[in-house]
């Protein structure tokens, strides 16, 4: 595959945007826009689940995710530019919090983390599917397999601190 994307690299290095364009399905570019603005969304949401968070593993786990996503977001601005896709409104850089912090519990947002790392695999899955472009098929594969190995280690986060939803025992 990496083969294919470095042809495809090749292949547009003189080309203009206009010609780019014609080399990327509206499903790609649709899959592109929603993926910079759920990482744009996700961003807000974890600067507030940090503010809230009293465990420091929590914390630096979650400023950690932070860091891949603003990763993320420059490759996909970067992709997004080179083929004259408009870019989506980012939100505030800084979040204010309410004064009921107590209220939001660490296991609420390791479960709720968790649950946003779950609805993102089956996102870079049809968006991996329905790419005709190697370059874009390349990066919507690894955000699905950076994801599960961030979705791994955060179960076993979850374990070790005791906040997993453990299902009842099957006796046979």
């Amino acid at each position: 595959m990496k083969i294919f994307r470095k042809i495809h690299k090749i292949s547009e290095l003189g080309m203009s945007t206009k010609e780019k364009q014609r080399n990327v399905n509206v499903s790609e570019v649709f899959h592109l826009w929603n993926h910079l603005v759920q990482r744009y969304n996700v961003i807000y949401i974890t600067d507030t689940l940090v503010t809230f968070a009293r465990d420091e593993d929590l914390k630096i786990i979650l400023n950690t995710g932070k860091k891949t996503l603003v990763g993320h977001i420059g490759t996909l601005e970067k992709e997004m530019i080179a083929y004259g896709i408009p870019l989506p409104i980012r939100p505030p850089k800084h979040t204010q919090t309410t004064s009921h912090a107590e209220q939001i519990s660490d296991r609420y947002i390791f479960r709720r983390v968790l649950r946003g790392i779950q609805s993102f695999l089956p996102t870079h899955t049809m968006a991996f599917v329905h790419s005709t472009s190697p370059a874009i098929r390349e990066l919507f594969m690894s955000f699905l397999i950076e994801e599960m190995k961030l979705y791994d280690k955060f179960v076993e986060y979850g374990k070790i601190k005791g906040y997993e939803i453990v299902p009842p025992m099957y006796r046979v």
